[in-house]
């Protein structure tokens, strides 16, 4: 009988606390002694929707590429925001078609998501550290690198995404006068990519 009194207020507790979070996690319920149970009952009532593994939001919510960043934002809360992703987010490149690109610290355990793809980049201290920016993303704070940062990121992972998308996101962001030079150039040192990328900088600038 407790049980049924107490349903509608835990309820409603899991519609607040997806509205406070933008996306919600089963462990932000137990945290506040809701059981797993409730969750799937709210799910079945239509009041919240799942949106991959271990991922909720509000069922009015539209599943968009800006939700999409906040769902891998709440799954990999010490993951940034790489490469194409980033490249995007600074309105440089097209949005990646449900995958996302993070970066995660060299040794850390790879994250367990159904829902967006990941393509995982490992990177290791000041090159994983330096250069995360925070911004609000459907009420979720979302890390991503600096533009100079991404850039120098896309000429380390080279190889892997194809040399050409270095180059012409390195084209199209000096372009647009965006670029700090100092700064681009602290991030290539970073990366350990300073002599591959100043011809191109020298050609281009």
């Amino acid at each position: 009988m407790h049980t049924r009194v107490d349903e509608p207020s835990k309820s409603e507790r899991i519609v607040e606390l997806a509205g406070q979070l933008g996306v919600l996690r089963p462990k932000d319920l137990a945290a506040q002694g809701i059981q797993a149970e409730y969750l799937r009952r709210a799910c079945d009532k239509g009041v919240i929707k799942k949106v991959g593994r271990g991922s909720y939001v509000l069922s009015a919510k539209e599943v968009n590429p800006e939700l999409t960043l906040a769902i891998v934002a709440r799954a990999v809360p010490n993951g940034v925001l790489c490469l194409a992703s980033a490249l995007a987010f600074h309105r440089l490149g097209e949005t990646p078609r449900n995958e996302v690109f993070v970066a995660i610290e060299r040794r850390a355990a790879r994250p367990r998501l159904d829902y967006p793809v990941l393509r995982i980049a490992r990177l290791g201290g000041e090159a994983f550290t330096e250069g995360v920016e925070t911004h609000p993303i459907e009420g979720v704070q979302i890390r991503v690198y600096t533009l100079e940062k991404t850039l120098a990121d896309l000429f380390k992972f080279r190889n892997k995404i194809g040399p050409h998308i270095a180059v012409d996101a390195l084209r199209a962001a000096l372009q647009t006068r965006r670029v700090k030079q100092d700064r681009l150039w602290h991030y290539a040192r970073l990366c350990r990519v300073e002599r591959v990328m100043k011809p191109y900088v020298d050609a281009l600038a």
